[in-house]
């Protein structure tokens, strides 16, 4: 058996997140499905992390152990025909046996897409919100996310976050292209939800339905009873991860 890193780039829509569950279609169920199918045995794959339902990826990272049975360039050109239509597998590499596609990535970045007009050819990529957000208290909000922070008032906990909410940003960065408000963010782990309730807090803040002190007290670490807004996943995407 040799490991192989592979990077994948999906469409969430149509898809209940990352995470092989029973009985719903998953990106991870889907991959492990024509790899499966292909190699004629059981075939699991660990992802870098999760995605929620409606997620996007650019790359995705995953690692796999296969069977040294074909070459690596047989192996894409069976992706193509056993993935589904909103799955690409974009790259395999063989890496390492101690390589792990959660534990060695040393950065995530993510991006969150916001659209102030109506949009029918990228509804499903942007969060509509038709309402013109103050640039310059964007750019305000995401300077002070940046460095290190106990992100527990933007987050769901759960136990896979190793007892800790403390993540480091080392970008944190609004912008605006083709009518879009275009949100950019690295840092080395991110917890559920993570990105959304910045992204959607921040927009609240620039629409005046919340003020810099709220984002303030929700930066300090310490835990208040109503949480950061989160914006919906349709806007979310996962444009890379790094080792």
């Amino acid at each position: 058996m040799k490991r192989y890193k592979l990077t994948f780039e999906f469409e969430g829509t149509d898809f209940k997140g990352w995470q092989r569950q029973p009985d719903v279609r998953t990106v991870e169920g889907v991959i492990e499905e024509a790899f499966s199918k292909f190699y004629q045995e059981e075939i699991n794959i660990i992802g870098q992390g999760r995605t929620d339902s409606g997620v996007h990826a650019l790359a995705q990272t995953a690692h796999v152990d296969l069977p040294q049975r074909y070459s690596i360039g047989k192996v894409e050109q069976a992706m193509r025909g056993l993935l589904p239509r909103d799955v690409v597998l974009k790259g395999i590499v063989e890496v390492d046996q101690d390589f792990h596609a959660r534990f060695k990535a040393v950065k995530r970045a993510y991006q969150y897409q916001v659209s102030t007009k109506p949009t029918a050819l990228h509804r499903n990529f942007v969060w509509s919100y038709f309402f013109e957000p103050n640039i310059n208290l964007l750019h305000e909000c995401a300077d002070k996310v940046q460095g290190e922070h106990d992100f527990i008032n933007f987050c769901i906990p759960n136990d896979e976050e190793f007892g800790t909410t403390i993540c480091s940003i080392t970008k944190s960065k609004w912008s605006k292209k083709n009518g879009r408000l275009i949100y950019e963010i690295e840092g080395n782990r991110f917890l559920r939800h993570m990105v959304r309730r910045l992204a959607g807090s921040m927009i609240q803040v620039s629409a005046g339905k919340y003020g810099l002190k709220e984002f303030d007290r929700l930066l300090t670490g310490e835990e208040v009873r109503q949480k950061a807004f989160s914006a919906p996943a349709t806007g979310l995407i996962l444009t890379g991860v790094y080792y």
